[in-house]
């Protein structure tokens, strides 16, 4: 059980609390009145600095348990904050967010309005297993394994042929495709990378025509999360789509899966869907027998 205890500071109440799990957070409201809480520690942050729990994507942990690293907020909404770190996306996200696999997942949930007051350009230091964005402190108190599907295949990019013109073809003609962080063309892609995690033959390929082409075609954000998808790596719903339709599960698998992945965001939970369904059936293509 995490401990609390009220002291005076400059006129102003202070919590100092003590976070030994990470299913025990310090909450910003405590009676309908914003508290300024001060971890139980050496450091100290001093008033106005909440800390909260989380658990971190063994993706991140380099980046979280190193050296310390300094960062910039790029963007902030109520379930999710993105932050770069050397040119590396970490997503701070509510318990309920998408859980994509760079992710520090807090133990509290966005009606609890964790990221409240953070802001694209604030500050951002990483490292001794902490992440600091403002104002706010999180304390990494676990790690968890990122999604990726039961079949995915790792095997060396320089082993695989380069890549064919229609791959090309087929980036240039998606890449940043649509509005948003992460434009539907992007979703895309992202999909049929990670349907084709089992098929290292026409993922490289394709994650090597992306990788030529989105620095200059797509957002930051999006990039980054191609990079990861070409690895096999993204959000559970994503994930639960594409081991269905490997024929993974029951006979409903697909059908309860679907869902939580088309109410992903605005679009690109569709986009992501149409994505998985291409690569399915490439991969079918590609093995007739099979198929």
């Amino acid at each position: 059980m995490s401990r609390a205890s009220r002291v005076a500071d400059r006129g102003q109440r202070v919590w100092d609390v003590a976070l030994p799990s990470s299913d025990r957070v310090a909450g910003r409201l405590f009676g309908g009145t914003r508290q300024a809480v001060r971890p139980l520690s050496v450091r100290g942050y001093g008033p106005g600095v909440v800390k909260l729990a989380g658990a971190a994507s063994m993706a991140v942990r380099d980046l979280l348990t190193g050296p310390a690293r300094s960062g910039g907020l790029v963007a902030a909404f109520p379930r999710c904050a993105y932050v770069d770190v050397g040119g590396r996306l970490v997503s701070l996200e509510a318990a309920d967010g998408l859980r994509l696999p760079c992710a520090v997942t807090l133990a509290v949930a966005s009606r609890q309005r964790p990221l409240t007051g953070l802001a694209p350009g604030d500050e951002v230091t990483t490292g001794d297993r902490r992440l600091v964005v403002g104002d706010l402190v999180v304390e990494v108190g676990r790690w968890w394994a990122p999604s990726r599907p039961r079949d995915a295949a790792v095997s060396s990019p320089s082993a695989i042929p380069a890549a064919a013109p229609g791959w090309d073809r087929l980036v240039l003609g998606l890449l940043g495709l649509g509005p948003g962080l992460t434009p539907a063309g992007d979703d895309l892609l992202a999909g049929l990378l990670v349907g084709l995690s089992a098929r290292p033959d026409l993922r490289h390929p394709l994650a090597a025509a992306i990788q030529r082409h989105a620095p200059a075609r797509t957002t930051w954000l999006s990039a980054e999360l191609l990079r990861l998808a070409a690895d096999g790596l993204a959000a559970p719903a994503v994930v639960a789509v594409a081991d269905a339709l490997a024929g993974h599960g029951d006979d409903d698998a697909l059908p309860r899966a679907l869902p939580a992945l088309l109410a992903v965001g605005h679009t690109s939970g569709p986009a992501l869907a149409r994505g998985l369904l291409l690569a399915a059936a490439t991969s079918a293509r590609s093995h007739p027998v099979a198929a």
